[in-house]
């Protein structure tokens, strides 16, 4: 019995490309064949159960480790949870206020954003995550929230998020010319703890235990997993982490590495 997790965003899916926003039929195949033979196969994620299509809501995984393991579903039902602090998140949202930067909370089924958040809502649009998908009515007082996600068009911002962050909070960005995007979590929790906590659940041994991911939060999974295996479109953090480098998003890696490296064994 094996136990295979897999990383949404560039690895199962590239949410900006239109041909591929959606589990490719190669790939999905070779999940379909793990799960034949008896295997468990698990989302892990940075996203909130919200941000997940609901065409892989749907797919049939036994699943899902999200919100960087903050949440842990097995079978339709939560096996762990861990908000953050509420003080903590009031006084992120009022630094983020203060430098008019835009930013999501994250529940276990819901995503809140002020509707005001325009720049943010067009940015979340453009990886298929719509409108509808999201709480834009909400009172901060009344939400259990398990993290938050940061958007500034100014790169300077970001020094005023990671200034204010406690020792126990980490976090993960993404900077490119257009926006800065950062990821603020509990430093306790990770895709890797989250998939520990599920391989003790189900008494399975970590040599028996596979990832596929691509990003800078994949890191602790990839080289903690038994076989982490990195897309070659993933960051270099990722592929210098992973004991494998598998070909691209684009080019179905995972079905590649799911033949290679764990059918054909």
């Amino acid at each position: 019995m094996k136990a295979v997790f897999f990383d949404v965003d560039g690895t199962l899916i590239e949410g900006t490309h239109p041909d591929y926003r959606y589990i490719r039929p190669k790939v999905s195949e070779a999940i379909r064949k793990l799960q034949k033979q008896g295997h468990y196969v698990f989302i892990a994620s940075g996203r909130s159960y919200a941000f997940l299509d609901e065409k892989i809501r749907n797919f049939g995984f036994d699943g899902f480790v999200l919100l960087n393991g903050a949440v842990i579903y097995f079978h339709d039902k939560i096996i762990y949870r861990a908000p953050l602090d509420k003080k903590f998140v009031h006084n992120l949202c009022d630094v983020c206020k203060s430098h008019a930067m835009e930013y999501t909370l994250q529940g276990e089924k819901d995503a809140y954003v002020d509707k005001n958040f325009t720049y943010l809502i067009d940015r979340l649009n453009q990886y298929g995550i719509f409108k509808q998908q999201l709480q834009l009515e909400y009172n901060l007082d009344d939400i259990v929230v398990y993290k938050m996600e940061i958007d500034s068009p100014h790169h300077e911002d970001r020094k005023y998020i990671i200034n204010n962050l406690p020792e126990n909070m980490t976090f993960v960005e993404d900077m490119n010319h257009n926006y800065c995007h950062i990821e603020v979590y509990a430093k306790n929790n990770s895709k890797a703890t989250g998939a520990l906590k599920v391989l003790e659940l189900l008494n399975i041994d970590k040599k028996d235990s596979f990832f596929f991911g691509d990003g800078d939060n994949d890191v602790e999974i990839l080289s903690e997993i038994g076989l982490g295996m990195a897309m070659a479109n993933g960051s270099v953090k990722a592929r210098n982490s992973a004991k494998i480098v598998v070909p691209s998003v684009f080019e179905d890696g995972v079905a590649y590495g799911i033949e290679r490296y764990i059918l054909g064994k």
